[in-house]
């Protein structure tokens, strides 16, 4: 489930305030509460974007929210996530899997002896 949501924010030159930019963010896609936005955490940031994780207060839910800076606007992505905030911290510095890797894995995967194996676990 993702989430998309766009506001103008007043002329400020140096807008950086990642908890500020929460505010479009309010609310839990889960349950619709409201997210107390100290409670969110910041994991990664750059020149425009910021990464957070909040997780509900109410029900427990996880969301990532990426949050960019676009000249005079601001943007939001997110994401509900069952990752908690030691996870997603440590997985945002792991380096992602080539394609490679990928069909190499498919491939083992793909083996008889593997399914074979598994099958019997």
């Amino acid at each position: 489930m993702g989430l998309y949501m766009s506001r103008m924010l007043p002329s400020k030159p140096h807008f950086d305030n990642w908890r500020e930019a929460l505010k479009i963010i309010s609310r839990c896609p889960i349950c619709s509460e409201n997210y107390h936005t100290d409670e969110a955490k910041l994991f990664a940031k750059n020149e425009t974007a910021s990464l957070v994780h909040i997780t509900c207060h109410k029900c427990q839910s996880s969301f990532v929210a990426m949050i960019v800076m676009l000249g005079q606007g601001l943007s939001s992505v997110g994401m509900v996530t069952d990752l908690n905030f030691a996870d997603v911290e440590r997985l945002h510095k792991v380096v992602p899997l080539t394609t490679d890797e990928i069909i190499e894995g498919y491939q083992f995967m793909s083996q008889a002896e593997f399914i074979k194996e598994a099958v019997q676990q």
